[in-house]
């Protein structure tokens, strides 16, 4: 119910002006929940787990017997070369009864089937939940775009408004005749830099957010008009306790879904070689068949046209050209295949934890020290300006300063947004952007 009403509410969104009040406060969490219910994806991954539920029903079927309903009417012609006519014999024949037949043995492959179709289920949550991890980052990524993409439009608004007031203050003292036209010139071409910075950050974040809705299931025009993204919190963001190494890479071993399918492909081999192994084994059924059968008419006759017949049929092949050893060596092959993959995976996946944790922990110390250098470059533009006013410094030196400022705002922003990236990647690493959402206290 949710859902649909935050739906319409987007929908409504795109039919009228809103401003900037109106704005929907969507958090990368509600985001998140959007994506999963939304995203076609994971439809598909659902629908995968349900085939593989069939499947495993139709394995566990095999160690019922199997009951049919017969009936057959028969013409039979009977030509026999003794008689000088050489006339027919034509006999109807109707028959009607049940059959049942039981697989009793069967060298175990009834089990090995069940157990490969009870991986392949376990197999299809696994993909299922490797298509959240990624779709879940995917979603964050481009979330923190679109912000990354809105603070670079704020600081160009604030580097042209800067220059705007510039602008004003030149113009009124050209008036006084204590400032030059070319003054005037220079701020006005500082505001329509920072004009252009802000067009190109503008196009950035609308296409971010285009991205955005994509993944989100949110298809219309204008979808940067009604929504407004709310950062994480900044102290996690720069403070956060991420825990010990060696914890996650524990983590990610036990609950990386590409990892889980790597460990499954090896069952799936054992059993499949398991499953090889029993060709060599007889099959033992037992049959049960119970009919009435008449000639010339459908109206049995309970004692004279019924019959019964049951036993114990088995079957073992002796020779096949050696099929059964070629399969074997087969499943053997492949079985060393599934541990060789599963190895490299298990290589991977530490590879990427161990580097995820090193970009955090780096993308933390630079955006700490951007913080210092952005309120240096504050200080110092602050400064510059005093002393422009004050006829101590010159145009270019303030136009250097402000240049400055903008500079180190856009890599403090960039540093920020990475720590952002930093983090998702980790969790996406060791799996743990599959666990829920912290309650909020």
């Amino acid at each position: 119910m949710k859902k649909n009403l935050f739906l319409l509410v987007l929908v409504f969104c795109a039919l009228v002006s809103v401003s900037a009040a109106e704005k929907i406060q969507l958090t990368l969490e509600k985001a998140r929940q959007i994506a999963l219910e939304q995203n076609p994806t994971l439809a598909i991954a659902r629908a995968n787990m349900a085939a593989a539920e069939a499947a495993i029903q139709q394995a566990e079927a095999a160690y019922y017997p199997s009951i049919d309903a017969t009936g057959s009417l028969t013409r039979l012609r009977d030509y026999p070369t003794a008689r000088p006519n050489r006339d027919f014999d034509n006999t109807t024949q109707y028959r009607a009864g049940l059959s049942a037949a039981w697989l009793v043995f069967d060298g175990g492959a009834r089990h090995f089937r069940l157990s490969t179709a009870e991986i392949a289920g376990e197999t299809a949550i696994a993909e299922c939940d490797e298509a959240r991890r990624q779709l879940l980052q995917q979603v964050a990524n481009a979330f923190y775009l679109v912000l990354q993409s809105q603070n670079s439009m704020e600081i160009a608004l604030q580097d042209a408004e800067f220059n705007r007031q510039l602008e004003s203050d030149a113009k009124k003292r050209q008036e006084l005749g204590t400032s030059k036209l070319s003054e005037v010139l220079n701020f006005q071409y500082q505001v329509g830099s920072a004009e252009v910075n802000f067009i190109q950050a503008q196009r950035t974040w609308r296409n971010a957010c285009v991205a955005l809705g994509q993944l989100l299931v949110i298809q219309q025009d204008s979808i940067w008009d009604c929504i407004e993204l709310v950062p994480p919190e900044t102290d996690f963001v720069e403070k956060g306790n991420l825990g010990a190494l060696e914890t996650m890479l524990a983590y990610a071993r036990e609950h990386r879904p590409d990892l889980i399918n790597a460990k499954n492909a090896v069952r799936s081999a054992e059993a499949a070689l398991a499953l090889t192994k029993t060709e060599w084994w007889p099959q033992i059924s037992a049959f049960y068949d119970f009919y009435f059968q008449r000639n010339h008419q459908a109206h049995f006759n309970r004692h004279h046209d019924r019959g019964i017949s049951f036993g114990v049929q088995a079957t073992w092949n002796l020779f096949s050209g050696f099929t059964t050893e070629a399969n074997i060596e087969a499943a053997k092959a492949r079985l060393a295949a599934a541990e060789k993959t599963l190895t490299s995976m298990e290589l991977e996946v530490d590879a990427r934890v161990r580097e995820a944790f090193i970009v955090v922990d780096g993308s933390r110390r630079q955006l700490e020290k951007q913080n210092e250098l952005l309120e240096i470059a504050t200080r110092i533009r602050d400064l510059v300006k005093e002393e422009y006013d004050g006829g101590t410094a010159t145009i270019t030196r303030l136009n250097e300063a402000q240049t400055d400022l903008t500079n180190t705002a856009l890599a403090r922003s960039n540093a920020y947004v990475q720590v952002l990236l930093s983090l998702e990647a980790l969790g996406a690493a060791t799996a743990k952007n599959l666990e829920p959402p912290a309650p909020a206290e």
